[in-house]
């Protein structure tokens, strides 16, 4: 300690540091951090993570129409991004109105039931809709006119507790954008 007191006397600029050091490492600790801080909204998370060139130009609560697509809602498995051969086709007729509508562009939206965490879910539920979209990229559709986004478990279809309202729940849904 004594050398630490001699090296700080015959430096000034040391003293300096180590109260500059000192002040920035009290004041931000003081800083006050707001308490139970909502989670971002899916709109948010959308609007601060898309990596698509039209970020943030529609309101995916807004300006997305699904009623185009209401009877090719893709369903999924438990716990799975995969998507079932018998949904494919559901995929096709999608990729068959984006060729007839080749102004547009949709929203696939990625949903999930109620079982694991936030975190698990909303990754699940963007895996889907990713898998989906490839698909789509994979029929010919241009991939700059198809975004994704996950709600994870936030926006059930069925709600309820039994295997059969889980199965409403694992879900992709497409919208047409109207923006």
């Amino acid at each position: 300690m004594k050398r630490l007191l001699r090296f700080a006397k015959s430096n000034p600029s040391f003293l300096f540091f180590l109260f500059a050091c000192l002040f920035v490492i009290s004041w931000t600790g003081c800083a006050k951090h707001p308490k139970g801080k909502e989670k971002p909204t899916a709109e948010e998370e959308f609007l601060e993570s898309s990596p698509l060139p039209t970020r943030g130009a529609f309101n995916p609560d807004f300006d997305v129409d699904y009623s185009p697509f209401k009877d090719q809602t893709i369903y999924f498995a438990f716990d799975s991004s995969a998507i079932p051969a018998t949904e494919r086709g559901k995929i096709e007729k999608i990729a068959q109105w984006m060729n007839e509508h080749p102004g547009d562009s949709i929203l696939l939206a990625g949903h999930c039931d109620e079982r694991g965490t936030e975190e698990y879910n909303r990754g699940l539920g963007e895996r889907r809709a990713i898998a989906v979209r490839e698909y789509l990229v994979g029929l010919g559709v241009a991939p700059e006119r198809i975004h994704t986004i996950s709600y994870g478990k936030d926006r059930p279809a069925a709600i309820g507790h039994t295997e059969a309202d889980y199965a409403k729940n694992r879900r992709v849904e497409t919208g047409v954008i109207r923006k």
